[in-house]
């Protein structure tokens, strides 16, 4: 679990913030790092984010102090250096990171009012430079920016894959329920495979409320 820009609370002093992280206990993943299940490294990226660069709210500061940029960079880069390398890595963050693109439609791309603009996190985006120049990192898995786009622009790029066989997912398909025919539900999750410990599926998932699959889009597949 990672906490996004309307989960912060609006108190100022952080005391909402904190009571959330003392509830999620062990599923807070926000500048920490997770072994899940002996299978996967899964490194927290800054909490709260709500992309544009770099931003640290009045209530993130009264959790964490006046960090800076450099500081959250070093926070998620003393995460990399506790992963296991038997392990793939996976980074979770609320916003992605920037240098994805600046176009409306782009992964992490500022839709919302003009000038579009890459709408990522700086941090983020350096963090990851650094890990790369070291191992493969095999995914980052986000949202914020939501895959409607505003003023009638249409759907954005939900998924990405570098030059460096990095892969970014976008996951802020929103609404994440809706009604079909005869008033049934269905809803929306992300779904990843790994294989080998290599990544190997991703998609997008419709499910009725049985856990039925209702329809899928496949993002990315190795066969």
């Amino acid at each position: 679990m990672i906490l996004g820009n309307h989960d912060r609370g609006h108190d100022k002093s952080g005391e909402i913030l904190l009571k959330q992280i003392r509830i999620l206990q062990d599923k807070y993943c926000g500048w920490k790092l997770k072994i899940f299940n002996n299978q996967l490294n899964i490194i927290g990226a800054r909490p709260c984010s709500s992309g544009g660069g770099y931003f640290l709210s009045k209530e993130m500061i009264g959790v964490y102090g006046p960090l800076t940029e450099e500081d959250s960079v070093k926070k998620i880069l003393s995460c990399y250096k506790n992963s296991r390398e038997d392990l793939p890595l996976l980074i979770i963050a609320h916003s992605g990171p920037s240098g994805l693109g600046s176009e409306p439609e782009s992964i992490c791309g500022k839709d919302w009012k003009l000038p579009s603009m890459d709408w990522g996190d700086r941090d983020l985006s350096t963090a990851i430079s650094n890990i790369q120049k070291e191992r493969k990192l095999d995914l980052v898995v986000f949202g914020h920016t939501h895959n409607q786009l505003k003023r009638n622009l249409g759907g954005r790029k939900m998924f990405v894959l570098d030059k460096r066989g990095t892969a970014y997912l976008n996951c802020a398909v929103v609404p994440r329920y809706k009604k079909i025919e005869n008033d049934k539900i269905i809803i929306n999750f992300s779904w990843i495979e790994f294989q080998d410990n290599n990544l190997s599926y991703i998609s997008q998932r419709w499910y009725s409320e049985l856990g039925e699959i209702f329809s899928e889009d496949i993002l990315f597949q190795i066969n």
